[in-house]
């Protein structure tokens, strides 16, 4: 399995959205206020309204209050606009709390998007031609209604940010094939959904994984991902809460995840053992076996994972090392149109946060996804 995305291309359950819709609410979860000073009560709020954060605030306990099912996850997926962190208040932001069908209350003074449109020099007599691949749900499926949350953003970012321009979404399931041969030569324009390294520290990163930054131009974020850091109740490494408190350890991802966000950090060799192990039961086996220190991928599936082995006793997340990566589409930078093109798919995106239906897309698509 090719190292194409930070979650690994398979379709969870039925049953497995529920579950996660439910622990989302503990990912990232932390004791500590999210904004600085002593903790106070939160404010009374409630579903479909327009909420002031105040002084001791935190999503989770927004979250609580309003009895979200989606728990926390669910108020920061509908305020990204203003948030550039699920862990990081304002006092006097005014965060959107969803109703309970899924619409969102009228934000106040909101800005007007700016819309782009291709000048007759930029746009080319074809439909601009996206490429993606299956069995990726919720984001990216053919079975799935809309072809996948994440080919519903792209193509009502396209209709919004320029209805003139046609265009066309086109799987081919060898997903490493995409970025090393079909965008770079040019039979396809775009490519999604993509995550995107920190490209300023570039220098750090393997060329496999440089090639992101140095190779493709990517749009805004489509959609952000959690990735998170688990140990055993008394390891020496639980209380960690810096990337380099884990120098020494060895740490286990399963085969198949991208590594860019550890190779960013220094958790390479030679300042910590990273062990790529067969599958995800595999990492946890050698966790609870002693043969690795530290567990390290996607916050909700790895949840969902040690849940189901029966390891919530026994296993602490290390929320402060957690890190959020985004998903992008990508453009190769040779190509002639590419900023044109971003600059229409940017402007969509813009649209669709601020209207709130990017939201709504998010929430049915995770829906759809489990009954399915």
């Amino acid at each position: 399995m090719s190292h194409f995305s930070g979650l690994r291309p398979r379709e969870l359950k039925k049953n497995e959205y529920q579950f996660i819709l439910q622990r989302m609410v503990t990912v990232l979860a932390v004791s500590a206020a999210a904004v600085a000073g002593a903790s106070t009560q939160v404010a009374a709020q409630s579903q479909c309204t327009n909420y002031t954060v105040v002084r001791g605030d935190t999503l989770f306990e927004i979250a609580q209050t309003a009895a979200l099912s989606g728990g926390f996850q669910e108020i920061y997926n509908a305020n990204r606009d203003i948030l550039p962190s699920p862990n990081v208040l304002e006092v006097g932001q005014v965060l959107r709390i969803p109703c309970d069908d899924g619409n969102l209350p009228v934000a106040s003074n909101a800005a007007p998007a700016r819309v782009a449109t291709l000048t007759a020099a930029e746009a080319t007599q074809r439909p601009v031609r996206f490429l993606t691949g299956g069995n990726y749900a919720p984001f990216t499926d053919e079975n799935l209604p809309g072809q996948g949350m994440f080919t519903q953003l792209v193509t009502r970012s396209m209709e919004l940010g320029n209805a003139e321009q046609d265009f066309e979404v086109i799987f081919v399931n060898d997903w490493g094939a995409h970025l090393s041969v079909l965008l770079p030569s040019g039979a396809f324009d775009m490519g999604f959904p993509w995550f995107l390294p920190d490209c300023s520290q570039v220098g750090n990163l393997s060329p496999s994984n440089a090639m992101r930054c140095t190779e493709f131009d990517a749009s805004e974020p489509f959609y952000d991902a959690l990735v998170g850091y688990y140990t055993l109740q008394g390891s020496e490494y639980a209380q960690a809460d810096e990337y380099s408190d884990l120098y020494g350890a060895r740490l286990c991802r399963p085969d198949g995840w991208f590594s860019f966000d550890l190779e960013a950090e220094g958790l390479t060799d030679p300042n910590v053992e990273l062990i790529f192990a067969a599958s995800e039961e595999a990492c946890w086996e050698m966790l609870t076996s002693n043969a690795v220190d530290v567990v390290t991928y996607d916050a909700l599936p790895a949840e969902k994972d040690f849940a189901d082995l029966g390891l919530q006793e026994q296993v602490v997340q290390l929320t402060p090392l957690a890190s959020k990566q985004t998903l992008h589409v990508f453009v190769p930078k040779s190509h002639p149109n590419g900023q044109a093109y971003l600059q229409t798919l940017n402007a969509g995106l813009e649209q669709l946060r601020l209207s709130g239906e990017w939201f709504s897309l998010v929430r049915s698509g995770i829906q759809a996804s489990a009954e399915n």
